[in-house]
């Protein structure tokens, strides 16, 4: 079966993670498709800051690269408690929110964890790890793990996201560089992100400054879903300027 190019891109993405590189001829017979609908591909993925072209195929840029959450978690440690700490002031009026995978939303728990009873669901193993079962009513939704950020995703998640409704959606991105709105690198990730966005009164996207150097492949929503940016003091003037213009921008304290 002759895969859609949205589908088709995602499993390049894939197999270059997994190999590092790709061969547009086995690219092409692999998809059943030219060699000059690879070279698209190529160009795309390239523009999107995931691969550098190369003669005959291309490899993992190390720009726009998903990185394993471990990875993550031990980057912009500080950033990151002073994002946990804005995000605390702006949901301490709520009572129920839920809270995407990546490790800047599971960074936000032990914040969270310092509050008064909350109902909290989740789609990451991290953060349901790190969240206080004696404090607050904390659910983790059904599905597949993914291993690669420890998410659950699919059907059966978006089912039972169908079922709820909550005050606040604490939502990761993959990268923000002159970007529409939030964004991942995974195409099976973006309807669980979608329906999260749906299923809450309010939208916060959280990331580090350094996320707006880095691109992400699949565009989740336009900034007139999101009700806010948290992101720390790093941020530039020309950034911020240009972001506060289409979403409010949020800052925790140094």
């Amino acid at each position: 079966m002759v895969l859609t190019a949205t589908k088709r891109l995602q499993e390049i993405v894939d197999l270059l993670d997994q190999q590092g590189y790709v061969k547009a001829k086995e690219l092409a017979k692999k998809y059943q498709v030219s060699m000059e609908t690879i070279r698209k591909d190529l160009t795309f993925l390239e523009e999107k800051g995931v691969v550098k072209k190369e003669y005959g195929g291309a490899t993992l840029s190390t720009l726009g690269v998903e990185k394993d959450i471990e990875f993550r978690e031990k980057q912009k440690y500080d950033e990151k408690k002073e994002i946990a700490r804005c995000v605390a002031s702006l949901i301490m009026a709520h009572n129920s929110l839920i809270i995407d995978s990546g490790s800047t939303c599971a960074s936000c728990c032990p914040a969270i964890n310092l509050m008064p009873s909350k109902d909290i669901f989740t789609v990451s193993l991290s953060a349901f790890e790190q969240l206080d079962g004696n404090l607050h009513n904390v659910f983790l939704t059904p599905g597949k793990k993914r291993e690669k950020n420890q998410s659950i995703i699919g059907p059966w998640t978006e089912e039972y996201l169908d079922k709820i409704h909550v005050d606040v959606c604490i939502l990761g991105t993959s990268g923000l560089f002159k970007a529409d709105g939030p964004t991942c690198h995974s195409y099976h990730e973006l309807s669980t992100k979608k329906k999260m966005i749906e299923k809450s009164d309010f939208v916060f996207v959280v990331a580090d400054s350094s996320k707006f150097q880095e691109k992400g492949l699949h565009l989740v929503c336009g900034w007139e879903m999101i009700d806010g940016v948290i992101t720390d003091h790093h941020l530039s003037t020309d950034i911020y300027e240009k972001l506060s213009k289409k979403v409010p921008v949020y800052f925790g304290e140094e």
